[in-house]
């Protein structure tokens, strides 16, 4: 039987994870429209990953779908950040250090997620 401890730490990482993604398809969503086009594919998959978690029996294989496509986002926002002409080294440089710590975000929940898992041989609960 799973713990109470570890079910409420994997929903939280879970949740995590869920808003995360949520901001970084917000940021594709404003990019241009041609840009926006072109990592669609990357953004929507992202999106179903995170939706997909909320109601995952496996909550750990879900999760790390939904956090490695949620990575992969981010990086093809950085990409398509760094092709615009419009915008300067400083501006992509900005954008990638937002970025890397909203993916730190998501590792420290999954981190913090893992270690509230019981030791084994210990009762449930």
């Amino acid at each position: 039987m799973t713990s109470a401890k570890l079910l409420i730490g994997g929903a939280g990482a879970a949740a995590l994870t869920v808003r995360v993604t949520r901001s970084l398809y917000a940021r594709w969503n404003a990019l241009p429209e041609r840009q926006r086009e072109r990592i669609e594919p990357v953004a929507e998959r992202a999106k179903r990953s995170a939706l997909d978690l909320r109601g995952a029996a496996d909550l750990e294989r879900a999760g790390a779908e939904a956090r490695a496509d949620g990575a992969s986002l981010a990086e093809a926002i950085i990409e398509a950040a760094a092709g615009d002409p419009q915008l300067d080294d400083a501006e992509v440089l900005q954008l990638r250090e937002d970025l890397a710590r909203e993916l730190a975000r998501l590792a420290d929940a999954d981190i913090k997620a893992s270690r509230s898992a019981p030791e084994p041989g210990t009762p449930p609960g």
